[in-house]
């Protein structure tokens, strides 16, 4: 078991962090205005090698890791669960999925240049960026802890595998409402934190969309803290599982501090870009225990199902 699944624990493992590293890279073109630095898609300024111009290196740079890196090593992931593992429908069926999303996530980032950086597709190509992410920590965790444990006495509304997804779910929807703040301009509209210009009421449009977002994060953040000091508390402390919920938790309220700094360092483009990377950093920590509740190697512990 352990020695026919390394290669799929390997390359899944590595697409993780290859797509973390890609996203992060994403927030950087974002944060540094670069996304036209290539006004033309697929080439740059219609040849396939950029000019030495800063904002042109840095889409470009997204560009090659996107298609010479990530494409490859999630096409092989993929076709390796479909050679070796095709009657685990919890390696194909993610994989496949990833697939799929790389295709779609490379269109959008075409139309993204080419229609200028219109915000809601924007938006749209980060959210499907994380959804990608998503899948391929899917079959990353699958691959060590096995599939997914639907089975046997049903799972109880008040669980915590349940309360896991809602989480992650939640996290989730925190990087939405934060790629719409960015997609509308309204990152500088509040610049003061934890209030919004030292008042609890938005007086414009866009620091309403700026306060939303925080609101966001403090319904998800509570929720979340909620669920995985219960993680930590009661999860298995044989495997770590305890420790990994803690780290998430920790994760979390880290990014709560760094976003604060933005605020307070005047939105800096080096503290905006670590906020972006640490958005995807909890989302894949969350996610991970969500999915390890599910595995069939924790339905054993009393955590799941009570």
């Amino acid at each position: 078991m352990e020695q026919s699944h390394f290669w799929i624990r390997f390359f899944s493992t590595f697409s993780v962090l290859c797509v973390f590293g890609l996203v992060v890279l994403g927030g950087v073109v974002r944060v540094t205005g670069s996304g036209l630095g290539c006004p033309d898609w697929p080439l740059c300024y219609g040849s396939w090698i950029p000019p030495l111009e800063y904002t042109a290196i840095i889409e470009y740079s997204h560009r090659f890791v996107a298609s010479v890196i990530v494409s490859p090593l999630v096409v092989l992931t993929c076709i390796l669960t479909w050679l070796r593992h095709r009657k685990e429908r919890w390696l194909v069926i993610p994989s496949s999925v990833s697939v799929v999303l790389l295709i779609f996530q490379a269109l959008l980032g075409g139309v993204t240049v080419l229609t200028e950086l219109p915000g809601a597709i924007v938006a749209s190509h980060l959210a499907l960026g994380q959804a990608f992410l998503g899948c391929l920590v899917l079959v990353m965790v699958v691959s060590y802890r096995g599939p997914l444990g639907f089975y046997g006495k049903p799972y109880s509304w008040l669980s915590f595998p349940v309360m896991a997804i809602i989480a992650s779910m939640g996290v989730y929807l925190l990087i939405l409402s934060g790629s719409v703040v960015t997609a509308t301009h309204a990152t500088g509209a509040c610049i003061t934190w934890p209030l919004c210009n030292s008042t609890l009421v938005p007086d414009t449009i866009l620091s309403a969309i700026h306060v939303g977002h925080r609101l966001v994060a403090v319904i998800v953040g509570c929720f979340l803290v909620f669920v995985l000091q219960w993680g930590y508390r009661d999860g298995d402390k044989t495997n770590g599982f305890h420790i990994l919920s803690g780290v998430a938790g920790a994760t979390f309220l880290i990014q709560i501090a760094v976003g604060a700094f933005v605020v307070w360092s005047g939105f800096q483009s080096h503290m905006l870009a670590f906020h972006l990377g640490m958005s995807a950093l909890v989302w894949v920590f969350v996610l991970i225990v969500a999915i390890l509740s599910l595995t069939r190697s924790q339905s054993i512990d009393g955590i799941i199902r009570s």
